[in-house]
């Protein structure tokens, strides 16, 4: 009986592939740090949610290599993947923690990996369950500016550091807000996000004349970044946390971004090709019918693999080698999706075609099913594709 490892050894077995251009990550995050050269300001690149569905071990690794100076993460498991894949960049961990996980968290000192704090209470506790252990746990504390999710409120700050002062075994090395509606070009949430902004920067003003302010402050996020430039990286502001810009998605545009471009591709196989008379149905719900004799293709990607189901009938995919593109035709199922190849001549199983890429940006997609890229495309792609990395 053959066994399995024969069977893998020609390769993968994935019925499609994300390819991750890392050269052009390195490129993108060498962009922004020209752009910080002038104001001093500390990269901390976000790679959370599997780096944005990039894969956070390999993007953080060449990130590493780029010169970034922290990773931000969303727990305390995807801080934990990257130690134990040999990474070592300072991370905050910018969620909570629960309480369960206090006897670990004490640790994290000595791995270099900060968690985020919101209380006094789970402070207190920290700081109790560190000197019992003689450890000194990094923390950063959020200040809710306006986005209304976690963090102490501004007019609490002042009174807050103070307490913590109390609890010796913490070591207070950040502070940092999140922007609500950055990326919005409406005056209304302009004046929002600059209001958010001066906030934060009149908790910082006061934590400096009580001789409180920790070394690293930061609000700037993607188009934080982007939007308002001069306000997130000057004054008390030294550090800024972009994701998506360095994916290659910038949410605003900005002179400066041009150089930027998407690191990932998503590509699958023809599997079949079947012509069919006018009048067939085709997919489940029988919401696409055929007008014409037709040629239809099946690819083996569906949306358990990330390909939006509000595609079904109205998105496209791409075929490179004949830079032509396939309407989506029938409803997207779990595993597979129907394309209409009628217009286009030839077309043979093995012939490779693009989700998206550099023939059909992912953002093109996103307007389709009317959500930002990063919510419906890029942090969807299931665990079936098979990440491929480019030098």
């Amino acid at each position: 009986m053959i066994e399995l490892r024969e069977l893998t050894r020609a390769g993968t077995l994935a019925m499609a592939e994300a390819r991750v251009d890392l050269a052009r990550l390195e490129q993108n995050i060498a962009i922004v740090k020209e752009r910080l050269v002038s104001r001093g300001a500390r990269l901390l690149f976000v790679v959370k949610a599997d780096a944005y569905g990039h894969g956070a071990v390999p993007i953080a690794r060449r990130a590493e290599a780029a010169g970034i100076a922290a990773l931000g993460v969303a727990n305390l498991q995807e801080a934990l993947q990257l130690r134990q894949a040999g990474v070592e960049l300072p991370i905050l961990v910018l969620g909570l923690s629960h309480p369960h996980h206090l006897p670990l968290l004490a640790e994290l000192g000595e791995l270099d990996i900060a968690i985020t704090l919101t209380g006094l209470d789970f402070a207190r506790a920290l700081d109790r369950e560190a000197r019992r252990r003689g450890t000194q746990p990094k923390v950063q504390v959020k200040v809710d500016t306006g986005l209304g999710r976690i963090g102490i409120k501004p007019e609490e700050a002042l009174s807050f550091f103070r307490r913590l002062r109390q609890f010796k075994s913490l070591q207070v090395e950040g502070i940092f807000s999140h922007l609500s509606v950055a990326a919005s070009p409406r005056p209304e949430d302009r004046e929002y996000t600059l209001a958010q902004i001066a906030r934060f920067n009149e908790v910082l003003e006061k934590l400096d004349r009580a001789g409180l302010l920790p070394p690293l402050r930061h609000i700037a996020n993607s188009a934080g970044l982007l939007g308002y430039f001069e306000g997130v990286t000057s004054g008390y502001l030294n550090m800024v946390r972009p994701g998506i810009l360095l994916y290659g998605y910038p949410e605003v545009e900005a002179d400066w971004t041009r150089g930027i471009r998407p690191i990932m591709a998503l590509r699958t196989w023809i599997v079949a090709v079947r012509a069919v008379p006018r009048g067939t149905y085709i997919g489940y719900g029988r919401s696409f019918r055929t007008s014409r004799p037709s040629r239809i293709a099946v690819i083996p990607i569906g949306y358990a693999d990330g390909l939006d189901v509000r595609l079904s009938n109205r998105g496209e995919v791409a075929l490179p080698g004949r830079g032509a593109r396939a309407p989506i035709v029938g409803r997207v199922s779990m595993d597979q999706t129907t394309i209409d190849v009628t217009e286009l001549r030839g077309v043979a199983v093995g012939e490779e075609v693009e989700l998206f890429g550099e023939h059909l940006p992912a953002t093109e997609l996103a307007e389709r099913v009317g959500a930002p890229c990063v919510e419906a495309i890029l942090t969807h792609i299931g665990g079936r594709v098979a990440r491929v990395y480019l030098a």
